[in-house]
């Protein structure tokens, strides 16, 4: 999940929006066609991304048709079946149950594309299947994109002509992307105006501090704003004139300054406070800040300052009485071993099933992975803005909860 938002805050806000639209539309109508998908909602956004997900479910129910008895890839079978398709899609019905969560998902996608522009282009990108970006599969993000269009757009012109490229390399054209064109990047005013015609958007809810600073960072400023770069035009010199000049005043006594003996602890650097999951320092754009220089292939991480003291590089002369983790402390972390010590076999069944879509390899990477952190502050960011995204967590269930504490007794 972006780090920008409160998770359940934005989830609420999805599923209230959604039951707030269906409730209306649904009052006068037992179904909803395409057409009247396309103009459900004033954020057309949202009605593209439901399209887009029925678009998804109708080639889902293509596939359905194969068969390993017959011969789908005859000219004349996949021209029936591509008549047979398009038929079905020019008569779309959904009922309101069906509609609801397709709306609630789409609700929240166009908030994170909007709030988030850099976290929801990154993570599209890395969702595609094996790791390669498609000239079909950007052909379809383009499609049904309108907030900040020009991003897939100016994607679309990278891969000039090529039938793919590989993720990374995508990863790279979205970071020159967005430091070059930074300023095109859509503020939310409207479609905050937009939202609250159905459901009033509180944003000191919704974001967390660092998204609502963002939100009103010098990077989005109106166009009034501009006046204070706009250059002051020279004075004419004024005509040359007189003084008498005062007598020069003795410079002041400068007492010596007073001699500071450094701390006997070694603190850690405030930077290396804010380390992304992959080991790179700093991040990306947060919101509307001004970009990067060096932007990396990683999506921006919010940087969690622990409470824990920190680790005395001289343990010799540590010690518990002043906050700071003692020679003991820190062989007694290092006894722990490896997390899946920690965790019991009847966890690791319950984990693996409710957690990692019942795959033990995804669990041992996110375990393996997890044991490389060096704080819980980063195990934390870990679980929340990869694993909890990319398995689609209930950051409230039973099981990330028992996770979590877990993690909090190793660190």
């Amino acid at each position: 999940m972006s780090n920008k938002f409160n998770t359940n805050a934005l989830n609420e806000y999805s599923k209230s929006y959604a039951r707030r639209v269906t409730a209306d539309f649904y009052h006068a109508n037992p179904t909803i066609n395409g057409k009247q998908i396309l103009n459900l909602t004033p954020v057309n956004q949202i009605n593209l991304f439901v399209v887009s997900s029925l678009f998804d479910k109708w080639k889902g129910e293509t596939e359905k048709f194969r068969s390993p008895f017959f011969d789908f890839s005859s000219p004349e079978v996949e021209e029936a079946l591509r008549s047979f398709m398009n038929v079905v899609s020019q008569h779309i019905a959904v009922r309101r149950e069906h509609l609801e969560p397709l709306l609630a998902d789409a609700t929240k996608r166009t908030l994170i594309a909007l709030f988030d522009p850099r976290y929801y282009y990154d993570d599209q990108l890395r969702n595609q299947p094996d790791f390669t970006l498609t000239a079909e599969n950007l052909r379809h993000l383009v499609r049904y994109t309108q907030i900040n269009k020009f991003i897939p757009v100016a994607l679309e012109q990278r891969l000039n002509g090529r039938p793919f490229i590989y993720v990374n390399q995508a990863l790279g054209y979205l970071d020159e992307i967005m430091t070059q064109r930074v300023q095109e990047l859509e503020r939310p005013e409207k479609y905050v105006e937009m939202f609250s015609e159905k459901v009033v958007m509180d944003l000191s809810t919704l974001l967390r501090g660092q998204a609502l600073e963002n939100y009103n960072s010098p990077s989005a400023r109106s166009f009034f704003d501009l006046d204070e770069e706009t250059p002051t035009p020279k004075a004419a010199p004024a005509p040359p004139q007189v003084t008498v000049s005062a007598p020069p005043t003795p410079p002041p006594v400068v007492e010596p300054a007073p001699v500071v003996v450094p701390a006997l602890v070694d603190k850690e650097p405030a930077e290396s406070r804010s380390v992304a999951l992959n080991g790179n320092s700093g991040g990306y754009f947060a919101g509307y800040q001004e970009a990067p220089t060096a932007p990396s292939n990683q999506p921006s991480v919010l940087s969690v300052d622990t409470e824990a003291p920190a680790l005395s590089l001289n343990t010799s002369q540590a010690t518990s009485t002043d906050g700071v983790a003692t020679l003991g402390d820190s062989l007694q972390k290092a006894t722990h071993g490896s997390l899946a010590k920690g965790i019991s076999l009847n966890q690791k069944f319950r984990f693996i099933n409710q957690l990692f879509n019942g795959s033990a390899d995804a669990y041992n990477e996110a375990v393996a992975e997890l044991d490389q952190v060096t704080n819980y502050g980063e195990a934390l960011d870990l679980i929340s803005y990869r694993y909890a995204n990319q398995f689609m967590w209930n950051m409230e269930s039973d099981e990330v909860t028992e996770l979590v504490e877990i993690l909090k007794r190793r660190f």
